[in-house]
């Protein structure tokens, strides 16, 4: 495999180049060819960029200076850009043209600092002085790393010789010449995929900004697998089941996966072992895991999860307090084993880090499907059937008026306000009033108040809910909507209303006192509630947390938000949605793509 045809997450890291070359817009693309060449003609057939290709082929390795002054014929016309194809880098090449530009640079090398590869040296400009150790300067310099990123006058190709050539040899002759040659720092992500370990740290980069721990591509089926740490299954291949990955990069296009692997690359007939210390970020707190919204930090460490916090709050006392509650009711929530207030920390046995979210990855079986909500619906019921006597309405706050219209308002205020700077109407304010007095209007009980597939951990098949310490009393059909439609995943139609049954029925047999008619009749005002809710939390996150990855779930939420306010019939919410609508869905403002 050529390294320009390596996978990350689903897309040859030669996509990634192409992306960024994208942003100039440049008239034509030329690609160097050596190691197996016929694939990468192969994959230039399918790409949107064919028509703009040039190839040239090396039968014999000419070098980085020998292979751009064979491709001088393509290349002598105009100032161009050398990209090399095994790098992954966040960089704004307009940016380094306007820059070049502007400096009149016969070259504009793209630096970034790196202790193991620091060999240019510039000066407090950042003006190239010399290269070590072919040109070291005599006067004193800052060193710095290339990022194999570089703009180029034409009248560089003056300074490389016919034949094999190193570029630092035509930076050095063009210096010598007196040539203007300088650098721009790269202030974004930069990974070199060229050897195991950092290959495994580009993909955990790109795993870690999406807020993912696992990629499957989605023909793999993954019926009894099990993942843990970071996972990247990139190719279509077969999991066996009872296979377990734990830090696995998967490239093994159609071979069977079986067996037990850990801290490496899987291949069709190799399996490369990388030292997890080589890849994987750690401190001293341990491991970070987790993508949530929570202001709280997760770690795992001596096969145990920590849960951290800066300062104790409520969430912190709530999460001791109603575990030991949970627990004692036969709900399955992970152990608490140990807690220190003075660190504001908490120890749960770990449960992994296969939520219901990741369970759901790859081609999955509908039955399978059906069986494990169903199991999480069972835990559900438990949970909605637990009397509210003194004792609960004492511990646990209500979810009434107020909640849903702090809810309401912080959609206004993060959503259209501050995300899509929308101002809402008189009208819509007096439909949330009677949204939020219609919902506290319904009968109550114990809820978990965010019931989504996040928030629920997969272990041997068994679903534990997490993120308990927001439960309250509220109306059921508020966790149902939550779990049911679910912006993270989207159950198919027939599938949610057989779970949807599939709650009632169970309800019934284990609370004489469930009402049906008015569960049912709740549910179009809290999904509606819910989803409002969900939109002003991804906007928040997005903008106020740094956590854009919460962005890739808008469109779903607002597909089911303009479904139920066009069922429900208000004038007010179905302009607003309308509204909404067409800037996210039409008129795209910065989404992020959503994976897989």
């Amino acid at each position: 495999m050529p390294k320009p045809l390596v996978p990350l997450l689903g897309s040859p890291i030669i996509e990634y180049v192409l992306k960024n070359l994208s942003q100039i817009n440049p008239a034509a693309i030329g690609i160097n060819l050596h190691h197996r060449p016929e694939k990468i003609l192969a994959w230039a057939k399918s790409c949107a960029y064919k028509e703009k290709f040039f190839f040239s082929l090396e039968e014999q390795i000419l070098g980085t200076g020998g292979g751009i002054k064979k491709a001088e014929p393509f290349l002598r016309d105009s100032f161009f850009v050398v990209y090399n194809g095994d790098i992954f880098a966040e960089i704004d090449l307009r940016e380094v043209l306007k820059f070049h530009l502007e400096k009149g640079a016969l070259a504009t090398l793209v630096v970034k600092p790196n202790p193991f590869a620091n060999k240019i040296f510039v000066d407090e400009e950042g003006k190239f002085l010399g290269v070590d150790p072919l040109y070291v300067p005599e006067r004193c310099c800052k060193k710095t790393g290339f990022t194999g990123i570089a703009v180029y006058s034409p009248e560089f190709l003056n300074f490389l010789p016919e034949g094999p050539s190193t570029v630092l040899e035509g930076w050095v002759e063009a210096l010598k010449k007196g040539y203007p040659i300088y650098t721009y720092e790269l202030k974004g992500a930069w990974f070199d995929i060229g050897t195991p370990a950092s290959y495994l740290k580009t993909l955990i980069y790109l795993l870690k900004t999406q807020g993912e721990n696992l990629y499957v591509c989605p023909e793999v089926a993954t019926d009894g697998v099990e993942f843990q740490g970071y996972v990247s299954v990139e190719i279509a291949s077969q999991l066996e089941k009872g296979t377990f990955l734990e830090n696995v990069a998967v490239i093994s296009p159609g071979g069977i996966v079986s067996g037990r692997f850990k801290d490496g690359i899987l291949g069709k007939d190799f399996f490369i072992q990388v030292p997890r210390e080589q890849f994987l970020p750690h401190s001293e707190e341990g491991c970070l895991i987790g993508y949530g919204g929570s202001d709280r930090k997760f770690y795992r460490i001596n096969g145990l999860v920590k849960m951290k916090v800066e300062r104790l709050n409520e969430d912190f006392f709530r999460t001791v307090e109603y575990q030991k509650f949970f627990e004692e009711r036969g709900i399955k929530i992970p152990n608490i084993l140990q807690v220190s207030q003075e660190k504001g920390e908490v120890f749960f046995e770990d449960l992994g880090d296969l939520s219901l979210y990741n369970w759901l990855k790859g081609k999955k079986n509908l039955t399978l499907i059906k069986e494990m909500y169903q199991k999480v619906v069972d835990e559900v019921v438990k949970l909605h059937i637990i009397p509210v006597d003194h004792a609960v309405i004492n511990k646990f706050r209500k979810f009434d008026y107020e909640h849903f219209r702090w809810e309401t308002h912080y959609f206004k205020e993060k959503f259209l306000d501050s995300f899509l700077k929308i101002s809402d109407e008189e009208i819509l304010k007096q439909e949330f009033e009677q949204l939020a007095r219609i919902s506290d209007s319904f009968p109550k009980n114990l809820i978990h108040r965010d019931l989504q597939c996040q928030n629920i951990m997969i272990k041997n098949g068994t679903p534990y809910l997490i993120d308990y310490q927001g439960a309250r009393i509220g109306p059921p059909g508020y966790d149902i909507a939550s779990l049911l439609w679910d912006p993270y995943y989207q159950l198919e139609k027939h599938l949610r209303e057989e779970l949807l049954g599939y709650y009632i029925e169970k309800r019934k047999k284990l609370d004489p006192y469930f009402e049906q008619q008015p569960f049912l009749d709740s549910l179009i005002y809290l999904r509606i509630q819910r989803h409002l809710q969900a939109l002003g939390a991804y906007a928040n996150l997005s903008l106020f947390k740094g956590k854009k990855y919460f962005l890739k779930f808008i469109p779903q939420a607002l597909i089911y938000l303009r479904e139920e306010v066009k069922e429900l019939g208000w004038s007010g919410l179905e302009k607003m949605v309308d509204e909404i609508y067409k800037k996210v869905m039409v008129e795209p403002v910065g989404l992020e793509p959503t994976t897989s």
